[in-house]
This record gives structure tokens, C-alpha cells and sequence, in this order.
């Protein structure tokens, strides 16, 4: 077959294949790449969440040394709120520890993986429930907190004996992955996020005394 002779000046074309194969090419090249993409940019979000609890917990501990106590815990059982559950407190932006949100989160430091909620509070000490007193949070904590976050734990009531002061946390990456939603998280080291793809949730705490802890 004798090819095609090009007149002088005139522009070589590329043929189908030859367009096909390059964009094969480039399909192959992004398959390659986006992965590690998506996993950077997880990442800088994890790194995000740690710097904006270590704010928090400096709110949290001023407003202790303040007040002498922990604000209270808010859970509630109406359907429209379910997913209002230990919400920042609404105290430390009351107060001018941290600023002022939205009605539903109004302490404004919102969840970047769970959006519309703010980051979650708990500890033992004073529950609101729907806003009416009830009683006591029980926050479990494993037996040898805070140096192994592991194995077994308790539930504590009274700030005074609880090895913990508070605890706050991300729900991660998959708000509602198996890690995420397990009984004992966020104190249990095995619902707490690991790596890129993982579920689990993003912890600060405080013992007793007031030396911050992070999760990994």
C-alpha cells in the first residue's frame, strides 16, 4: 500500500488510532495519579482537624480554669436532632472562648468531615438532655488512660476521679464507618483513624491535670 504523498505546506494529521492511544495513555496516567491525590488532600484535611482541636482545647481548658468545672454534655432524643449530638458547647462561645455559629452549632468550629455539625464534646461531669438537666455523662475510658488507649475501661461519671477532663473529636474521613460508630469511641484506640481510605475518628483529650493528648 503506497501512503499518502503531503503537498509542500501542508499539516500532517493525527490519525484515529494514534488519537485513541494518547488519550489511552493519559486515561492510564490519571488512573495512576489520582489515588495519591485524593490521599494528599485527605491528609492535609487530617492535619487541618488536629490544629483546629488543639484550639479547642485551649478554649476548653481556659474555660475550666475559669469556671472550675466542664461545660455541659448535650445529647438529644428528638428525631430532628439526632444528629446533634455532643455538639460543642455553646458556653465557649457564649463566653468568648471560640466564636459565635449558626443556631445548631453555635459554637462555630465546624466538622470538616461532617458537615453542618461542629466537632463533638464529651466528658463526665453535668447532661443536658433535649436542655433540661439529666443527670451525669458517662464517658468510658480504658483502664490505663491516658498512656494505653486499648484493651478494657469504665464508664465515669464525676470529673473528680475520672482519669479524663474531656475529650473532642472529627468523626474522620467516614462519618459513619464501622471504626467511627463503635461502642467506645472515640476513647478506644481502635476506633481512632490510621491512614489514608481508613474509617475512625480524629481524638484530642485532656487527663485530669490538664496534659493534652492527641490520636495519631
Amino acid at each position: 500500500m503506497t501512503r499518502p504523498v503531503l503537498l509542500p505546506g501542508a499539516l500532517a494529521a493525527f490519525t484515529l488510532i494514534e488519537l485513541l492511544v494518547v488519550m489511552a495513555i493519559i486515561a492510564i496516567l490519571a488512573s495512576l495519579l489520582l489515588p495519591a491525590l485524593a490521599g494528599a488532600r485527605e491528609k492535609a484535611k487530617v492535619c487541618r482537624v488536629h490544629a483546629e482541636l488543639y484550639g479547642i482545647g485551649l478554649a476548653l481548658e481556659m474555660y475550666h480554669m475559669d469556671n472550675r468545672t466542664n461545660p455541659p454534655v448535650r445529647v438529644n432524643c428528638n428525631s430532628d436532632l439526632r444528629d446533634d449530638w455532643c455538639e460543642l458547647p455553646v458556653e465557649l462561645a457564649q463566653q468568648g472562648y471560640l466564636p459565635h455559629g449558626p443556631a445548631g452549632r453555635e459554637a462555630n468550629m465546624e466538622d470538616i468531615f461532617n458537615r453542618g455539625h461542629t466537632y463533638k464534646y464529651a466528658a463526665p461531669g453535668p447532661e443536658l438532655l433535649n436542655g433540661s438537666a439529666a443527670g451525669n455523662y458517662q464517658l468510658w475510658v480504658p483502664t490505663n488512660a491516658p498512656l494505653d488507649m486499648s484493651g478494657g475501661g469504665k464508664y465515669f461519671t464525676n470529673p473528680k476521679i475520672s482519669p479524663v477532663r474531656w475529650v473532642i473529636w472529627s468523626l474522620g474521613p467516614q462519618p459513619k464507618s464501622q471504626k467511627t460508630l463503635m461502642t467506645h469511641s472515640p476513647m478506644t484506640s481502635d476506633s481512632w483513624y490510621r491512614r489514608t481510605g481508613d474509617g475512625g475518628v480524629i481524638v484530642r483529650f485532656s487527663d485530669r491535670n490538664g496534659t493534652q493528648f492527641k490520636s495519631p
